[in-house]
């Protein structure tokens, strides 16, 4: 399993030209069970997806700008607002992306996590990625459902 694991992150690290260090799993894959506000402690089952981190902030940058580039020039999308609210928060969800019929970087990530998903190498379980611009927005983010799951901890007792 640790095998699997890093030739995961390796082969993530290598499409994207970054180290493997900046390719985590996180989620219920990772913990057993969700912390997601939506999907606390949801436990991880067959129709649970692996959730993988990208931390790299050139490639973040690189991303957001193309988006920004896309906007500036009267590309418009449903998620628009959507993709503002989590870029403030530090990340990318590529299901935020402009769509991908219209925007190379959405098109490639999906393609790429497809591939890896519906491959056996990995898993049975579909692999999705997101985009952080650093460790601080990740932390930030893990920090927060952890925090809340111990308040409702707290306030249960």
């Amino acid at each position: 399993e640790d095998s699997l694991y890093f030739d995961l992150r390796s082969e993530i690290a290598e499409n994207y030209k970054i180290h493997p260090n900046e390719v985590v799993i996180v989620g219920s894959s990772k913990l057993g069970f969700s912390i997601a506000p939506t999907k606390r402690y949801r436990h991880f089952t067959d129709e649970s997806d692996i959730d993988v981190v990208v931390v790299s902030e050139q490639l973040f940058d690189r991303t957001w700008k193309s988006v920004h580039y896309f906007w500036d020039h009267g590309g418009y999308w449903e998620h628009l607002s959507d993709f503002r609210k989590y870029v403030f928060r530090g990340w990318i969800r590529p299901d935020k992306l402009p769509p991908a019929e219209s925007f190379q970087f959405a098109n490639e990530w999906w393609r790429f996590f497809n591939a890896l998903s519906s491959g056996d190498k990995y898993s049975v379980y579909k692999i999705a990625g997101a985009l952080y611009k650093d460790w601080y927005f990740l932390e930030a983010y893990q920090l927060r459902g952890v925090l809340a799951c111990k308040s409702e901890l707290e306030g249960g007792l």
